[in-house]
């Protein structure tokens, strides 16, 4: 739905051309200039692209290298929910997600805010420099790795989807799918995943292999076939010679004999053949029965693969229910990162999870601590300071573990 690309100084004249339509000589054909005219410039202050984009380098601090990425753009395409709505609604859509990134980015960083509707499906560009505060030499520079961290990208759709449901009525599907909800299982599903791709693959080569074999059967027993047939025949000739009318052979004897062993020849060869074939059914029938195991297999896998798909279906309609009870019920429309790991630190004291390694604890501890000192969190102060000493005698507890273990038997 959003996707992000770093760009280098280089890269921004093109991009401009792009964004704002300044030429009429396309290289992409998706584009129908017969609908440009519906086209929103969200950032209509009488400049362009490229202006603004130097001036807001003028302002801050840029390595003069070529490979400097001193340009972030986002591409926000329209959600399927609502493709069909009204043009009103897609570009309010639109205008929320650009104030969305302002907030998220600095608007004084924007540098451009450009809809498009003449490409396929309508989406949103939105181009800025990515700068941050240098608090060593007291001024902001650009640097794209301490804007967009990891962290800014992994919660990034779940904050603008958020965001878009507080301020659109008419927003309430979503941008995210099952593929970017958390599942506690995502790993299990893709290791059964995998061994389930590899035995069907294992399934089909050796299906295809005993195809092969047993073509090689036919072919073999065909041969067999035509030779008997062969020897037959030269039998009766022999006798239909020696009854000819005249009593005489118009074969010769010799051409006779030269025939028969020739046939003779090709009958041993057939033979050999014949006792390869033996073995090819010796191979075939262990292959059969690899291919029993294999199927058996891939059945168990196949039943479980199908018990874990169910199982992922009932944690992502838990998954729904949560976030529908959170938010109508109690108002709750995101937790904090800090909330988020509290309350997996209290979710296994609650149930006796313990760790038994004392890094583990300091870090359940610097957790709990860092949540109880946040003023926004949503977990009640008591619940938080019960963790909290829980925690504390709980490394307490592995110190004087690990302090017993190396002292040793007392003489």
């Amino acid at each position: 739905m959003a996707h992000l690309k770093k760009n280098t100084r280089g890269a921004v004249p093109g991009l401009a051309v792009h964004f704002e339509r300044k030429t009429d000589h396309h290289t992409n054909k998706e584009i129908d200039v017969s609908k440009s005219y519906l086209n929103q410039e969200l950032m209509a202050d009488g400049s362009d692209m490229l202006s603004r984009f130097n001036a807001r380098l003028n302002d801050v601090y840029c390595m003069k290298r070529d490979d400097v990425k001193a340009l972030a753009t986002w591409i926000v395409t329209l959600p399927e929910e609502i493709a069909e709505a009204p043009y009103e609604q897609q570009s309010a859509f639109f205008e929320a997600t650009t104030n969305f990134l302002n907030e998220r980015y600095g608007q004084e960083n924007a540098v451009a805010a450009v809809v498009h509707y003449d490409e396929t499906t309508p989406h949103l560009h939105y181009a800025f420099v990515p700068v941050v505060f240098d608090d060593k030499k007291s001024r902001y520079k650009v640097s794209a790795k301490e804007v967009l961290t990891r962290h800014d990208l992994q919660t990034f759709h779940e904050d603008l989807d958020q965001d878009l449901k507080k301020v659109l009525p008419f927003y309430e599907h979503g941008i995210l799918n099952n593929k970017t909800l958390p599942f506690e299982n995502v790993a299990d599903i893709k290791k059964y995943n995998d061994q389930f791709n590899a035995l069907k693959k294992e399934l089909a080569d050796i299906e295809d292999n005993i195809r092969v074999k047993q073509a090689v059967l036919q072919i073999t027993d065909q041969a067999l076939t035509e030779v008997d047939l062969a020897e037959k025949q030269i039998e009766d000739f022999k006798q239909d010679l020696s009854k000819n009318l005249f009593g005489k052979t118009v074969l010769k004897p010799d051409d006779l004999d030269r025939f028969k062993r020739v046939l003779a020849t090709m009958k041993k060869a057939t033979l050999q053949s014949q006792n390869e074939t033996e073995q090819v059914k010796q191979v075939l029938g262990q292959v059969e029965a690899q291919l029993a195991d294999v199927q058996e297999d891939y059945q168990k896998l196949k039943a479980a693969h199908q018990l874990l798909q169910a199982d992922q279906r009932e944690k992502q309609k838990m998954d729904y229910v949560m976030r529908d009870m959170l938010k109508n019920d109690y108002g709750v429309y995101k937790l904090s990162h800090t909330d988020v790991e509290a309350r997996y630190v209290l979710y296994k004291l609650d149930h006796e999870e313990l760790t038994k390694n004392k890094k583990t604890a300091q870090s359940w501890l610097k957790t709990l601590t860092t949540a109880r000192a946040d003023p926004d969190t949503k977990i009640a102060p008591t619940r938080l300071d019960r963790g909290i000493e829980k925690v504390k005698a709980l490394i307490n507890r592995i110190i004087e573990l690990t302090h017993d273990l190396f002292k040793g038997p007392s003489l």
